[in-house]
């Protein structure tokens, strides 16, 4: 690495008109070099402020290796690519070749979108005005990546009728495959050096890298920023799950192809079979969720779980005769071999989670959405899939994130990740948490498993929007207190209210930005990377500590394994990742050194119980106020 580019007065001062030089930001970029140059694996955990994007970038682009940049959501997947990368290669002189690689998913399929043009059928027919954007933007974009059309919906259901999921792709048999904004993404990664990824993306590749080939290029050395979130998506990639509206998807899209090749619109090529035989499967295994909220336990048969032998024998006769019917009934061989390997693939997984036998895994049923029932197999431990898959066939990582220590210590994610033995290192934040903010624990709040706790929230939540006119970010544990609070909000209508759901998370905060005195109110994701600066945002509101719900499977399981090696899983797993998660809750409100605000925990076992001092040991040093006028003294000092 270049000596001296974080200096004071080095490369990127001169690029940078309002540089400030940060000691944090420097010796961090100094550990990645080491890292990246001699190999091993280092944790750091920076600090908001410290700079930590630039600090890794700078010796991964200097060390002339290939190094994999991989995010935990694709806003800073996409700030890195289109905003530092950028800055790096025009301001600061360093040459570099780059590529932006996301899951397929986001991307526009040419082949089905063309197809729906000419047959446009919607499932929510409100999304009809979402037709003439999406036809506009794929004549002008480059990349086909959705992220461009920032007023699409997260949940847009005519999305997954038009991108370019795997299970419906027919790869170099497709006639748009030369033009495929997928065949072209990937060719732009093979010939670039820096390659920026999220981590859904890093593990789907590698948990079918060694037996169906590789989605991303060939690579020693990764950068996992955001890191606290590995565990959680590992193990969702080193499962397996599967929905009842995956066999809908597949009916629908064997009926259409056989449709055009001059069958029956409806039931053609074996979909009315495959209808009813999962309807019928899904049926049964729905008996053992019994109406429970949320993911519950998928036993086998011998503890109580439901007995599924005939319904899945049906299943896979209904799949047989698909595959058998595809290539008399599909004009198009392509669209029969993707229909025969969606079939194999469906029928593969589902057999792996109905046989509930491997003793390392934890089976589970839920219902998402308003319908969509999903069975899944989860790896309990993941800590030696990712030693063996992963941290040992790497030359060097560096892991960092802002929340990976509980008490200063690395201990709970270094054991959760199978890291023992990593190099640690602490990049302290620039910011003066005493002087830019306080954390107004109030005085007397109901436990809030008890009935007043709502009530007496939102007493708090208004008088504190009122202190701060606005600017506020409310953030859940859960959706149903969300709504309740929303719906307190509405009636008062005193502020404009933002909520989860009603636009992409992008276009939700965009707005939030734009709109003096907004409120926002989310839940788990926006509890993460996001980024608001300035006055804009002046509260963040927290109702409860996020402890993971006991009672999921997973956890349930975790839990039991701590026990059985002779833990507290209470002292060990709950508490410590409740306390990452509060973390980066309460590091929304400060993003820059003149961000100033309140900061609001509702749940009284911060003070009242004794595992509350573990949260607090593990938060920066924010001056603690207990009562409502300390917060508007503080506000107004500022102000």
């Amino acid at each position: 690495m270049q000596p001296g580019f974080f200096a004071p007065d080095g490369p990127l001062a001169r690029a940078l008109p309002a540089f400030e030089h940060r000691a944090g930001q420097e010796q961090m970029s100094e550990a990645v070099a080491r890292t990246l140059e001699g190999g091993g694996t280092l944790m750091v955990e920076a600090g908001t402020g410290t700079g930590k994007t630039l600090a890794y970038l700078v010796p991964a682009i200097r060390s002339g290796r290939r190094v994999v940049i991989s995010t935990g959501t694709r806003n800073l997947q996409d700030q890195i690519f289109n905003k530092d990368i950028p800055f790096l290669q025009q301001q600061a002189g360093l040459p570099v070749s780059a590529a932006l690689m996301k899951g397929r998913d986001n991307y526009l399929c040419k082949y089905r979108f063309g197809q729906f043009r000419q047959e446009p059928l919607f499932e929510v027919l409100a999304e009809q005005r979402y037709l003439q954007t999406l036809k506009a933007w794929a004549v002008e974009t480059e990349s086909g990546d959705r992220a461009e059309v920032a007023e699409l919906p997260d949940r847009l259901r005519l999305w997954r009728d038009i991108n370019a999921r795997a299970e419906t792709c027919t790869g170099s048999k497709c006639p748009e495959y030369q033009g495929c904004w997928l065949t072209q993404m990937k060719a732009r990664a093979d010939a670039s050096q820096i390659i920026v990824v999220n981590h859904h993306l890093f593990f789907a590749d590698l948990a079918v890298r060694s037996a169906f080939g590789a989605v991303l290029p060939e690579y020693d050395s990764v950068i996992f920023d955001e890191a606290h979130l590995l565990e959680e998506t590992a193990t969702l990639y080193f499962g397996v799950q599967v929905s009842a509206n995956q066999f809908e998807d597949l009916a629908r899209s064997a009926e259409r192809s056989a449709h055009k090749a001059g069958g029956p619109e409806h039931g053609g090529a074996g979909a009315a079979g495959l209808r009813q035989a999962a309807l019928e499967l899904f049926v049964r295994l729905a008996e053992s969720q019994r109406f429970q909220a949320g993911r519950v336990p998928l036993e086998r048969p011998d503890k109580g779980g439901p007995e599924v032998e005939a319904e899945w024998a049906v299943l896979c006769e209904a799949l047989d005769e698909m595959v058998r019917k595809a290539p008399t009934t599909l004009d198009k061989p392509e669209d029969a071999d993707a229909i025969v390997q969606r079939c194999t693939e469906l029928r593969t997984a589902l057999e792996r989670i109905l046989a509930r036998d491997d003793p390392g895994f934890v089976y589970g049923i839920e219902t998402r959405g308003k319908s969509n029932l999903t069975v899944s197999a989860a790896p309990i431990d993941v800590s030696e899939l990712l030693k063996i898959k992963l941290f040992d066939e790497l030359h060097g990582c560096v892991l960092t994130s802002a929340t990976l220590t509980v008490e200063t210590k690395f201990d709970f994610f270094g054991t959760r990740l199978g890291l023992e033995g990593a190099e640690q290192m602490t990049a302290d934040s620039p910011f003066d948490h005493r002087e830019q903010a306080v954390l107004y624990l109030p005085k007397r709040m109901p436990e809030p498993r008890e009935h007043a706790f709502l009530e007496r929230s939102i007493q708090e939540i208004t008088s504190l929007l009122r202190i701060t006119q606005g600017r506020a970010f409310l953030l859940f544990t859960s959706y149903a207190m969300m709504e309740k609070v929303y719906d307190e909000l509405e009636e008062i209508n005193e502020w404009v209210l933002l909520r989860q759901g009603e636009g992409s998370k992008v276009a939700l905060v965009e707005t939030f930005k734009d709109t003096p005195g907004a409120v926002l109110l989310g839940t788990t994701s926006f509890w993460h990377g996001v980024d608001v600066q300035g006055d804009a945002l002046s509260l963040v509101v927290i109702d409860k500590l996020p402890y993971d719900v006991p009672s999921d499977p997973l956890v349930a399981a975790r839990i039991q394994r701590i026990k059985d090696e002779g833990g507290n899983p209470f002292r060990d797993y709950q508490t410590p990742m409740a306390v990452l998660e509060l973390k980066q809750g309460l590091g929304r409100l400060l993003r820059s050194r003149a961000d100033r605000g309140i900061l609001c925990v509702l749940d009284p076992r911060l003070t009242t119980r004794s595992y509350g001092r573990t949260f607090l040991r593990s938060l920066p040093p924010y001056r603690i106020v207990r009562e409502r006028t300390d917060c508007r003294a503080f506000f107004e000092e500022g102000s």
